[in-house]
């Protein structure tokens, strides 16, 4: 068995102060003294990339991309990066809507007549209030979900996705703005929106017309890869109970767990594409700004009060500022995408191939996010304090 501990050199660090001549920013180095001590303690396994008023202020390569054989991150590896897919879908869609090949209130049932949701809308699909179930969360659906796949042979696709629903037409959970509920299967269905629509396959819409125009050279979609043998792409552990470093997934994992549907996961990228596409969205390369208003401005729901989600990126008001940003996660990869507003002038993106049995990942990136908002953070619980 691998074992983490200090006097294995887990961590091989590299820092980059990319377009940094200089000394690091205050709060650039206050990041880099936070991951020194991370890394002394075995606690962050990944790359971190932050901009400061539009410049890279720091960038930390840390740990390893396989543990066998042991190998050190390169600060241009690929990461799956899991529900950060969900806004490359929104801007797909935003940008057919743009061409008037789709509206915001055409209805489910417009693109898919065998389903029986004619009040469930582009718009709802995108801001999560479409009252429909999401598999991973809705305990009731998952036993029957899971004995209809296991009827295929895996993995399971959008297409497998969309014929179960046709076959059992799941009751909504609640009707179109009457729930705020966060539903991959949403995003299942417009990544086959934007196939339907578009007449190209989603993995090269999105390349063709989000990917190569803004820059993005280490992206894709991995479900979709004809060989998935990429030697960019790092592995991914979870770190057991006894310390090991295992693989993920793991060899006895159910196959009716192998799902790669794809616009609500499967993205892989890097953390320098990943700026690139915040950037495109911001400078107008992607979509206009209206239709960047519209991923990041939520819904009122109908009692009156705000969703979460704008119609593509989750929305928060912490302390009177807005936080624009997405989470991430496929077998035991992390990854955290904060984006620039004109209230916040940085940009945070994390991702990690290791998932301890501790909930590292989030303290860190909160106390990153804290160090950059001048405000203090405490993670003396990670280290035992």
């Amino acid at each position: 068995m691998i074992k983490i501990s200090i006097l294995s050199v887990l961590f091989a660090v590299v820092l980059i102060a990319c377009d940094q001549p200089g000394p690091l920013s205050p709060k650039a180095q206050a990041i880099a003294d936070l991951m020194t001590k991370l890394e002394a303690a075995d606690l962050f396994n990944g790359i971190i990339l932050i901009t400061e008023k539009g410049e890279v202020s720091y960038k930390g390569v840390h740990g390893h991309r396989s543990f066998n054989p042991r190998e050190p991150l390169r600060s241009d590896d690929a990461f799956r990066v899991g529900s950060i897919s969900k806004p490359v879908t929104a801007v797909a869609i935003h940008m057919l809507a743009e061409r008037g090949q789709l509206g915001y209130d055409d209805a489910l049932s417009k693109f898919f007549p065998e389903l029986p949701y004619d009040h469930v809308t582009i718009e709802n699909l995108l801001s999560h209030t479409s009252g429909l179930y999401d598999v991973y969360q809705e305990t009731e659906m998952r036993a029957a979900f899971y004995a209809f796949y296991d009827k295929l042979d895996p993995p399971y696709t959008n297409k497998d996705y969309l014929e179960y629903m046709i076959q059992y037409k799941p009751d909504l959970i609640g009707g179109p703005l009457e729930i705020d509920r966060y539903s991959n299967t949403g995003y299942v269905l417009l990544a086959l929106i934007v196939e339907q629509v578009s007449g190209q396959r989603f993995d090269v819409f999105i390349r063709e017309h989000i990917f190569e125009p803004a820059g993005m050279t280490r992206s894709g979609v991995y479900s979709l890869l004809e060989d998935r043998d990429v030697p960019y792409i790092v592995s991914s552990y979870r770190i057991d109970p006894e310390g090991d470093v295992q693989p993920t997934p793991d060899p006895n994992t159910p196959r009716s767990m192998y799902g790669l549907t794809y616009g609500d996961d499967e993205m892989y990228t890097t953390v320098d594409d990943l700026l690139a596409f915040d950037q495109a969205l911001r400078n107008g390369t992607l979509l206009k700004p209206a239709s960047l208003n519209r991923m990041m401005k939520p819904p009122i729901l109908a009692d009156g009060s705000t969703a979460r989600y704008g119609q593509g990126m989750s929305v928060q008001d912490i302390n009177d500022i807005r936080y624009v940003t997405h989470t991430g996660s496929a077998w035991s990869f992390l990854a955290y995408w904060k984006s620039a507003t004109p209230d916040n002038d940085h940009t945070v993106i994390m991702f990690s191939n290791v998932r301890s049995q501790r909930n590292t990942f989030r303290a860190v990136y909160t106390a990153i996010n804290n160090i950059l908002h001048n405000e203090a953070y405490d993670l003396s619980g990670l280290f035992g304090g």
